[in-house]
């Protein structure tokens, strides 16, 4: 039997769903590695050996955003009477199909925050504690608007190198810089063209489309959302087994667009290496530079679903 959640003075924990308003997304996709993809997949989403279920990443281009959510707030009473507060999310996402065990064909296709870094405590632990996103508290910069030609850079409280001298300090794990290429607009639109066909084909690549999935491909059209996937786990008092493991689905709606379309020029992605954040061994993003792939911007409003469990396994 399941017990109420105690929502006792002090507890940051507020109900979904939440507003999102003026949310102002930079999207990049990266070159990545997509056995590499798929092993965190087996070792997050594929764990829960009672699943019906298998997911399986789709391509090698994971998608690295910076996010800034100028209001968000609680629409749930009365956690919606205390107020709001901003967010700036840096996520790394995968894109994920559910197949069923022993059948290749592609029943949904989910979004998978793999990495999230956010500048709000609140959010931190509203995130963690109910949707299990494996959310780290940063330090970032983006630009204030499109045209504006800042870096992109993201920084995280942690020990580099690991060793027992090391103490904590801040770190730069990543910085994207915009290079203006002077194309004229036919190049431009013959990049565009090649990269939209480039991560179209990764996507193809082993997808065997069922009614369910085109089902759900098409009724986006009209109805426009993002269908998060997420891995949720609490640890017992000694950090050896999971007290509680589920995959959850949380559905991102979005209720209006104010701007959308591709940036200007190229986008140079700079990855560092840090020994609790290996980017490189988690996802296969090498270490170094690359150019960042249609990189786009949008500017919206949505909403964020509670979490619903797919599959879920506790521990006695």
């Amino acid at each position: 039997m399941a017990l109420p959640y105690i929502h006792y003075p002090s507890n940051p924990i507020a109900k979904p769903p939440c507003g999102m308003k003026d949310a102002r997304m930079f999207g990049f996709f990266l070159a990545g590695c997509e056995q590499k993809m798929q092993h965190f997949v087996d070792t997050t989403l594929n764990s829960i050996d009672s699943s019906p279920y298998f997911f399986k990443v789709l391509g090698s281009s994971p998608l690295l955003s910076f996010t800034d959510i100028t209001r968000i707030a609680s629409l749930q009473a009365p956690f919606s009477e205390y107020g709001w507060m901003q967010e700036t999310d840096i996520i790394i996402w995968l894109p994920v199909v559910k197949q069923a065990k022993g059948d290749d064909r592609a029943l949904h296709l989910y979004w998978f925050p793999a990495f999230i870094c956010v500048n709000n405590i609140n959010a931190l632990i509203n995130g963690r504690e109910i949707w299990g996103y494996n959310k780290y508290l940063c330090r970032y910069s983006m630009p204030e608007n499109k045209q504006a030609n800042s870096d992109f850079s993201l920084q995280l409280e942690t020990f580099q190198p690991f060793h027992p001298n090391t103490q904590m300090a801040w770190h730069e794990l990543l910085r994207v810089r915009r290079v203006d290429d002077n194309d004229n607009w036919l190049s431009e639109a013959y990049e565009t063209t090649k990269e939209i066909a480039e991560l179209l084909s990764q996507g193809a690549q082993g997808a065997h489309l069922s009614k369910e999935l085109i089902k759900q491909l098409l009724g986006g059209v009209t109805h426009p959302y993002l269908d998060q996937i997420l891995f949720k786990q609490c640890p017992d008092g000694m950090a050896q087994n999971s007290l509680y493991s589920a995959v959850l689905h949380s559905p991102s709606t979005i209720n209006a667009i104010h701007e959308v379309g591709l940036l200007e020029g190229e986008y140079e992605v700079d990855i560092r290496h840090l020994d609790a954040f290996p980017l490189q061994q988690l996802f296969g993003i090498a270490t170094g530079k690359q150019w960042a792939r249609l990189p786009y911007y949008v500017n919206m409003d949505f909403e964020q679903a509670g979490a619903r469990v797919i599959v879920e396994q506790g521990y006695v």
